[in-house]
């Protein structure tokens, strides 16, 4: 792995385990036994490193996550396996949400990125949606759809950052990522139609039985 790409995987690293505000330029050379002028040649401070590392979280979110439609897949699968997507690669990149609205007036390129990634995230959710619908398995009126994948995108975004603001010990661990799932399947259940509820309950039990697996290890 190059000089460049360690550097970005050890402060995501820290700044999860530590938070970002705790860590420094040094902390994070010291932590991969480089000098500060090796990590200043690839990076000229911190938030050039935030940035750099925003852009691999971007792509992940855009490319990687990109929901899978296919006859073989059925249409609420497809939603529920990109949000468990997403969750997946929030909690991997979960620092920035701890303090996000500080992370973005420091930096007005990552403020620029950040709303154009949530813009794009937004038509894709509001587009997966709208298959639901045509395809029978969820019913909401034209105005709702904005109100439905904003508090999608809620849970989705800052699941994670209210956990740990309700827990005594600060921990992040399955069962936290799998409890965020179970909160978007109670989101939708409302919204879905009669026959599609044994479906949506079946996607409910898989996610119950890895959170209480997830729990039973931690």
């Amino acid at each position: 792995m190059k000089t460049r790409d360690k550097i970005i995987q050890a402060s995501i690293e820290l700044f999860n385990e530590q938070g970002e505000r705790n860590v420094t330029t040094n902390h994070i050379a010291a932590h991969l036994a480089i000098s500060p002028g090796n990590l200043y040649y690839h990076f000229r401070n911190k938030e050039d490193i935030i940035l750099s590392i925003y852009e691999e979280y971007a792509r992940s979110l855009l490319l990687e996550t990109l929901p899978k439609v296919s006859p073989e897949v059925k249409p609420l699968d497809s939603l529920v396996l990109y949000m468990d997507a997403v969750f997946q690669t929030t909690m991997k990149f979960r620092f920035f949400y701890s303090n996000l609205p500080v992370l973005l007036d420091k930096s007005p390129s990552l403020r620029e990125k950040y709303v154009e990634v949530q813009q794009s995230i937004s038509e894709r959710v509001s587009q997966l949606l709208l298959s639901l619908r045509a395809a029978d398995i969820i019913d909401f009126y034209d105005d709702e759809l904005a109100d439905i994948v904003s508090i999608l995108r809620l849970i989705n975004t800052f699941w994670v950052s209210f956990h740990q603001t309700q827990t005594i010990v600060n921990e992040v661990n399955d069962s936290v990522f799998y409890q965020g799932v179970l909160k978007i399947l109670v989101i939708l259940r409302p919204y879905t139609k009669a026959h599609a509820i044994s479906d949506l309950n079946q996607a409910r039990d898989v996610y119950q039985q890895r959170y209480q697996k997830a729990v039973e290890i931690d």
